[in-house]
Parts: C-alpha cells; sequence; structure tokens
C-alpha cells in the first residue's frame, strides 16, 4: 500500500469510516488525516506512529517489479494499492501495459511457472 508521505491531509471527518492502521472507528466530527492516493483514512497518532516506524516508512515506499516485463509495477496508480500490503504480497504483480496486453494470462503464466520450475522459459 503506497502512499505519499505529504499525501496525508488534516480534516475533519464527515462520515464515520475505519482507520487504514489500526482499523478502529473514526467518528464523524474527529480529526484525522486523509490519503487522496490510496483513498484512505488514519487517526492522527496512528499516522505519527507509523511515520516513526521505519519498517512501515520502508515497506510503503516501496515499488514493486513488473514480473512481465521488469519495469516498475505502477503501485501508486493500481487499482488494489488501497488495500496492498507490500509485505505480504507475492512480488509477482505486473504493470499496466503489461496487463493490458492480449497476451496477458500467458506471459504472467510463462513467469509464474518458469519461478515454480526454477526454469527460465
Amino acid at each position: 500500500m503506497q502512499t505519499n508521505g505529504n499525501d496525508w491531509i488534516n480534516l475533519t471527518v464527515k462520515f464515520t469510516s475505519n482507520c487504514k492502521t489500526c482499523r478502529k472507528r473514526i467518528s464523524k466530527g474527529e480529526l484525522a488525516l486523509w490519503s487522496r492516493s490510496s483513498k484512505s483514512i488514519k487517526h492522527v497518532d496512528c499516522h505519527t506512529r507509523d511515520l516513526s516506524d521505519p519498517s512501515y516508512v520502508s515497506i510503503n515506499s516501496k515499488q514493486l517489479k513488473c514480473a512481465i516485463c521488469g519495469s516498475l509495477a505502477g503501485c501508486t496508480e493500481c487499482e488494489f494499492e488501497k488495500d496492498c500490503d507490500r509485505t505480504l504480497v507475492s512480488q509477482l504483480c505486473i504493470c499496466k501495459k503489461c496487463y493490458d496486453d492480449n497476451g496477458a494470462l500467458e506471459n504472467y503464466y510463462n513467469v509464474i511457472n518458469s519461478f515454480v520450475t526454477g526454469k527460465k522459459s
């Protein structure tokens, strides 16, 4: 879940939601932080804790590489970016260009197959 560190803005919550970090409720009227790029909200305290945790900063600024072509996968533009936890994902993401290719599934299968078997295709 990549977010730009400068992307978080202070606001007064208009709609009840859950904190991206602790998953606890943030009620209407509370002061919180909102990220436009990840479309998520956090408690101010959770954001402060996140920024003081070097592993959070390192993991969440990580850009995955495309498993097919090797270019950056484009984490900040990914439709799954809000829910992506780069500590858990397989690291076998693909970029938009490779995803839009007519042979995307076959190309991805070949990469996965060579990864599993240890052979280059």
